[in-house]
């Protein structure tokens, strides 16, 4: 009984996290969370003018290539980016309050996972709309399951990322400049089958290339790349060991070191 308490209780705890973040992100904003549409949706339409029209990348329906991969992108790359920061961001209230230290980072995930499901919407009229595609049935079990999927995925990375921001206070600059990297090697605003067989292995590796691709694969296709899926399974749970057991060896000096 004890156990289900704290259960409630911090998950009432991160609720009430998000929600505060929510609303002092989008205090005296006219446009409020229109903002956080904006933001992925710049970024595809730079990307589709650079690439279409002066590097001439053939590919049928790329800015529908570019959308359904740059939501999911943001997503993990804010999470992460974010989550790196939850710790010194918030010293004072680590120091006067009691609460599970990885709370934090974890709020910062779940803030991006509801601009996310808000934006669904918006990434299935385009989808729908702009490719011509019709609406499928399979989508009402196939997102739920990568959302969870992309939540076990970046939850341990932010968690990670924030214990060592910590004790090494240029992690969250790396992380930026990573995630940079990272966006041109996954890769995002070309296809896997651009790149030279000689290397094409090295990309197909990187496990965030399978998740942006299971993104692709079911709003484009309606359909789940088992291999990629399990691949990105894999990676998530291998990384949430890390984060338990960095979380078991760090989280108690945080409050002295903040």
């Amino acid at each position: 009984m004890m156990r289900a308490l704290s259960w409630a209780h911090t998950g009432e705890l991160l609720y009430l996290l998000v929600i505060k973040e929510l609303k002092v992100r989008y205090k005296s904003r006219f446009l409020g969370y229109v903002w956080a549409l904006v933001n992925p949706l710049a970024f595809a339409f730079v990307y589709w003018i650079a690439f279409k029209f002066i590097m001439r990348v053939e590919m049928a329906n790329y800015s529908l290539y570019l959308i359904t991969g740059i939501f999911p992108w943001v997503w993990l790359s804010l999470g992460v980016a974010n989550g790196a920061r939850s710790y010194l961001h918030n010293a004072s209230l680590i120091k006067k309050a009691s609460m599970p230290r990885a709370i934090l980072p974890l709020s910062c995930v779940a803030q991006e996972t509801v601009h996310f499901i808000f934006a669904l919407p918006i990434i299935i009229a385009f989808v729908v709309l702009a490719g011509d595609y019709a609406m499928r049935p399979a989508w009402i079990w196939q997102i739920p399951l990568l959302v969870a999927l992309q939540v076990a995925f970046v939850s341990p990375l932010a968690l990670s990322m924030a214990l060592l921001n910590v004790y090494v206070r240029d992690i969250e600059y790396l992380v930026t400049i990573g995630f940079s990297l990272l966006f041109f090697a996954t890769p995002m605003v070309y296809a896997i089958t651009m790149v030279p067989d000689a290397y094409r292995h090295f990309f197909e590796l990187n496990p965030l290339h399978a998740l942006m691709q299971s993104w692709r694969s079911v709003l484009l296709d309606g359909a789940v790349e088992l291999p990629y899926l399990a691949y990105a399974a894999a990676v998530a749970a291998l990384m949430s060991l890390i984060a338990w057991a960095l979380y078991r060896k760090l989280a108690p000096r945080i409050g002295e070191l903040l």
